[in-house]
């Protein structure tokens, strides 16, 4: 049994999240959990591959997802390629993945192996994204600290340890030469991410939504990407934005250390009775 979360004295809950969690958790039928993971469950670092979540988080979805009744699916929804994603949170049998905003998809077996697929790119699609590749790839070049990776079915530009200026100007050549091409263009925390299909977070959620029937949906984000998922949340569904910014969600908290007390909280409810 778990036991209570204590909310410490500096941790402020918006107003009417915990009576919002607790609507949510009594509804009848299958319910989503949901998250981003950089900056949500994990604190930004400057090297991607160095990226960890938080036990508090991790520890906590994991009890969500197994909880007492079975009704709750927990999902990691990311920008990240989906076999990074698990390889770094590390998530629990049964868990849903979407990684590249939802262009791959897949579940974690009962063995703790990850069962993916991904979206096939067209020969047109392929060669769009090649074009758009060759110049991401010279202008990465022309800013010291910036740097391309490569995904199936995206190429993204990372300007983290650009300097402002160089960003900015690369960044924005990039952004026009992909409104000339038949290409999607997503911009998250110092990164442009330049896609071949329309997959989006939100479309992923949705599809999860659809697919068992879910009457409740709450998911947590920090980045501009999440906001496709905010967008699509409706009656008791929670949106909580991690950090600042503009978001369509309903609530907000500070950092990945707060979405530790929320997810704790959650745990602490769907195994009371354990």
């Amino acid at each position: 049994m778990r036991g209570s979360t204590i909310i410490p004295e500096n941790i402020r809950w918006p107003a009417g999240l915990q009576r919002a969690i607790d609507t949510f958790l009594s509804l009848s039928g299958t319910l989503i959990v949901a998250s981003d993971f950089d900056g949500v469950l994990a604190p930004l670092v400057d090297d991607p591959s160095q990226s960890r979540p938080l036990e508090a988080s991790a520890s906590s979805l994991a009890a969500i997802q197994h909880g007492q009744d079975g009704r709750i699916q927990v999902a990691l929804v990311s920008g990240r390629r989906i076999n990074e994603l698990a390889q770094l949170a590390a998530p629990t049998p049964g868990m849903r993945l979407y990684g590249t905003h939802g262009a791959e998809s897949g579940i974690i077996s009962d063995s703790g192996e990850l069962n993916a697929r991904s979206t096939q790119l067209t020969e047109q699609q392929e060669a769009e994204l090649t074009e758009v590749s060759s110049l991401a790839h010279l202008l990465a070049d022309s800013a010291r600290g910036a740097w391309v990776e490569h995904k199936d079915t995206s190429i993204v530009l990372h300007t983290r340890l650009a300097s402002s200026v160089d960003t900015e100007r690369i960044e924005r050549e990039l952004r026009s030469f992909a409104r000339t091409r038949n290409v999607h263009t997503m911009i998250g925390h110092d990164v442009t991410e330049i896609s071949a299909t329309g997959a989006s977070k939100g479309a992923s959620v949705t599809a999860l939504r659809a697919e068992l029937g879910a009457v409740g949906v709450l998911y947590l984000g920090d980045d501009v990407t999440d906001e496709t998922v905010f967008a699509v949340l409706n009656g008791p569904d929670i949106g909580i934005k991690v950090g600042p910014g503009e978001t369509a969600a309903t609530y907000r908290v500070e950092n990945p250390h707060e979405v530790g007390f929320v997810l704790s909280y959650i745990a602490d409810k769907v195994n009371a009775d354990l």
